[in-house]
Order: C-alpha cells, then sequence, then structure tokens
C-alpha cells in the first residue's frame, strides 16, 4: 500500500510537472527574442542561424542624426561580420507581443551596451513566423535614441 501511494504521488508530481513546463507562443517567441540578443552578444552565428530565417532583414532608425537615417541589411549579411563585432549587449526592458495564425509581432524596448559604455536606447519592432513548431524572426526594424534613455 505504501508503494502504491509513493508511486501515484510520483505520477502526479510529474504530470503536475509536464502540463507546467508547456510554453505558450508569447513565451517561446521572447526566447527567441532573448536568444537572438545572446547569438550578438556571444557572436554566435549558429546560434543567430536558429533563431531567424536565412533572408530576415533588419532595419535601422537613427533618430539620434538630423536628418533621420534609415537603413537595411540581410541577417546573412550580418554573419560575415559578426566574428568581428566589439563586445555588445543588448537588455530588454519589456515586451509587448502579439500572436494570430502563426504570425507574431513583438514590441521591445531596450538599451544598448558597446564595450561596457552605454551607447544607446531605443524599440525594437520583430516580427516572426513559426515554421514547424518553432517561432522564428524574419525582420527586426528598430531606432537607435541616445536621449530620454532613462
Amino acid at each position: 500500500m505504501k508503494k502504491l501511494c509513493y508511486l501515484l504521488l510520483l505520477i502526479f508530481t510529474f504530470n503536475g510537472f509536464a502540463q507546467g513546463s508547456k510554453l505558450t507562443d508569447e513565451q517561446k517567441i521572447e526566447q527567441v527574442i532573448h536568444e537572438f540578443f545572446k547569438a550578438l552578444e556571444t557572436r554566435d552565428t549558429l546560434l543567430m542561424k536558429q533563431t531567424t530565417m536565412a533572408d530576415a532583414q533588419i532595419w535601422r532608425r537613427r533618430n539620434n542624426k538630423a536628418p533621420v537615417e534609415i537603413d537595411m541589411r540581410f541577417r546573412k549579411d550580418d554573419l560575415r561580420e559578426m566574428p568581428s563585432y566589439p563586445k555588445l549587449r543588448e537588455v530588454p526592458l519589456s515586451f509587448e507581443i502579439l500572436v494570430g495564425n502563426g504570425i507574431a509581432m513583438a514590441w521591445v524596448p531596450y538599451r544598448f551596451w558597446i564595450e561596457d559604455a552605454f551607447s544607446h536606447c531605443g524599440t525594437d519592432a520583430v516580427t516572426l513566423f513559426e515554421v514547424e513548431g518553432e517561432w522564428k524572426i524574419i525582420s527586426m526594424a528598430y531606432t537607435v535614441e541616445t536621449e530620454n534613455c532613462d
């Protein structure tokens, strides 16, 4: 009888843990964005490939320039340059995520450091597609701000 009680307790414990470990789409998306930032910080091209689609675009709006500068590059071009990047660190401040039918958008205010010196703040607008059960970044647009970064 004692063994049966332990067995039942063990089954209920694992069952409850398994149900609690399922991630929502929003949590999976947030995780992919964190992994993207980690790839940038560690210059990990393999992790960058795992978090993005091959033809992902990266758009930048430099609000700290006059006139405002806007440019675009492809993620595949960044992969060639990543090994020579200086030490970079991007820290998300919050996540606002919308999900529907295999497409998602994340609004992510951030702060950015280069070589341990604060560089700028801004907002990332990240678009993702769900591909074979995994979320992948298809585009990222971000602003560069040097004022009001408190």
